[in-house]
């Protein structure tokens, strides 16, 4: 009989080990896919267009962490599919080429003031009211061209976004020889930057958040045996590197709006959900 009692004790100890143990696998599996999730979301653009078939970036970055294809966002084009693959270590299915960066804007003479538009951005990125003239704050839109469809006048166009930073002129390499990695640019400098990288760096489509020391002094170039333009080189890497900037800026903007924006719904619903009820609980008239 004692026996049996231990055993049976020593049975039940373990059965709660193990439920112990299952559920902090499971808490771990569940944090670990969250974070892949948010690695996922932090990749894409914020546009919230549901051009892939999902109703904004973050259910389209939990559908790719469960294996839906990294080609689906036409707004994030080749840049994200090319994030994804390296994130992932995974092919897309197909190639995507540049998007082209746009915004929306208002026709102010033909607009009616519907406030459809208004309903149908994602980012609050509308300014208006019902019967006034609507426009379109272009900071906050990412050109995702929802409001366009629900415009019953179509006085709404898409338009190449003005702020853009101009391309620096191309490095003068035409007559320049392939570097032989000899080092005389590296003394030559005088902020202790390291040109062959950043020559590489160039030479590769990468970044390098070094480059913003350069003082474009040329002293590098001048020391170069090759003839190669390093400073013109360095000036379309610090481009390179603004435009990445930008790019994160404008997807972390569009995702507080985007955010504020699904609570602001979530709170109307509960609100209009509590005026409801109150209405039904109150008396009528025919009572």
């Amino acid at each position: 009989m004692t026996a049996a009692l231990i055993l049976g004790g020593i049975g039940l100890v373990a059965a709660v080990l193990l439920s112990i143990a299952r559920r902090a696998l499971a808490g771990k599996q569940h944090a670990n896919a969250d974070a892949v999730v948010l690695a996922i979301d932090a990749v894409l653009p914020q546009s919230q267009c549901a051009q892939c078939g999902y109703p904004g970036c973050r259910p389209y970055a939990e559908a790719v962490a469960g294996g839906e294809r990294l080609d689906l966002c036409p707004p994030g084009g080749s840049r994200v599919v090319a994030a994804l693959e390296a994130l992932l270590r995974r092919d897309a299915d197909a190639e995507m080429s540049e998007p082209v960066d746009a915004v929306a804007r208002i026709v102010e003479a033909d607009c009616i003031g519907c406030a459809l538009c208004i309903d149908a951005c994602p980012v609050d990125a509308i300014a208006g009211a019902s019967k006034y003239l609507h426009a379109v704050i272009p900071e906050r839109c990412t050109g995702c061209e929802l409001c366009v469809p629900a415009c019953p006048v179509d006085c709404i166009e898409l338009v190449t976004r003005s702020d853009e930073v101009s391309d620096p002129p191309l490095p003068a390499n035409a007559a320049a020889l392939a570097c032989i990695g000899c080092g005389r640019c590296e003394p030559a400098c005088p902020v202790d930057l390291k040109p062959e990288v950043l020559h590489v760096a160039f030479g590769t489509g990468a970044t390098d958040t070094s480059v913003v020391d350069c003082i474009e002094c040329t002293a590098c170039t001048r020391a170069c045996p090759s003839g190669i333009d390093l400073v013109g080189e360095f000036g379309v890497l610090k481009h390179r590197l603004q435009g990445e900037r930008e790019t994160t800026r404008r997807a972390e903007t569009a995702r507080r709006h985007s955010d504020a924006r699904n609570e602001r719904l979530v709170r109307q619903a509960r609100e209009q959900e509590v005026q409801r009820a109150k209405r039904l609980r109150a008396p009528h008239q025919w009572q």
